[in-house]
């Protein structure tokens, strides 16, 4: 059974989308025993139809299917997903390696150690702490529509790492998605559905309710008539 220490491990990799016109991603630093950064950019590939990037941006589920159809998005995906399971292994890897290398050096004062029920083994002074942080930077012209879809699908992807070959299960995955360039709310309602515009149906259907409300508030015609009438009289 691992300890806990050892199922405390993480590797946690951070996906940036932005725009390569409004400039490059600022990281924060970040402590980790493993660190790696790996920056791409998607311009290459072909923009989603026109009209829908006018109305709405990579998170529509609509747009990143049109986008991710396309034979060399779809490899490219394959190429940024493959580089990042690499580093991830190499870096769990490493990171074993490493502590394999300390336990052997302090194979004596282990003994010593586990024979006191209040001290720590040595195994969970070097895992304590430990962690592998990776960060991909996506970049398209605008940071909005392309890099946006691209990021949504990776993560889809990368969170099926755990169950990969070569994957340990004694760490824990954690994907961050940040969409740099995306700032309006409106743009991200748009795009998950919640300020789309009405079809067909439902614009008929408003227009009849809005001219039998106006109808009900109308003067019946006549009424003027008859109080003309009652004045003259």
């Amino acid at each position: 059974m691992a300890s806990p220490s050892v199922c405390a491990r993480s590797v946690r990799i951070s996906l940036f989308s932005y725009g390569h016109a409004n400039g490059p991603v600022v990281q924060q630093h970040r402590e980790a025993q493993y660190q790696r950064t790996l920056s791409y950019n998607i311009r290459h590939l072909p923009n989603p139809p026109r009209h829908l990037r006018v109305k709405a941006t990579g998170l529509s589920r609509r747009l990143q299917k049109e986008f991710l159809q396309n034979d060399n998005v779809e490899a490219f995906l394959v190429k940024v997903e493959g580089e990042i399971f690499n580093v991830v292994k190499e870096g769990c890897d490493q990171l074993s390696y490493s502590t394999e290398q300390d336990e052997n050096k302090q194979g004596a004062e282990e003994a010593d150690k586990h024979s006191d029920s209040n001290a720590p083994s040595s195994e969970e002074t070097v895992l304590e702490g430990a962690g592998i942080d990776i960060v991909v930077t996506i970049c398209c012209e605008e940071g909005r529509h392309r890099s946006v879809a691209f990021v949504e699908e990776l993560a889809r992807r990368l969170a099926m790492f755990k169950y990969k070959d070569g994957f340990s299960q004694n760490w824990q995955l954690i994907i961050n998605v940040t969409h740099r360039d995306i700032g309006d709310p409106e743009d991200c309602e748009q795009s998950s559905g919640l300020n789309k515009r009405p079809n067909k149906t439902q614009a008929k259907t408003r227009q009849r309710e809005r001219r039998e409300k106006g109808n009900r508030y109308k003067r019946p015609l006549g009424d003027d008539d008859d109080e003309n009438q009652v004045d003259a009289n």
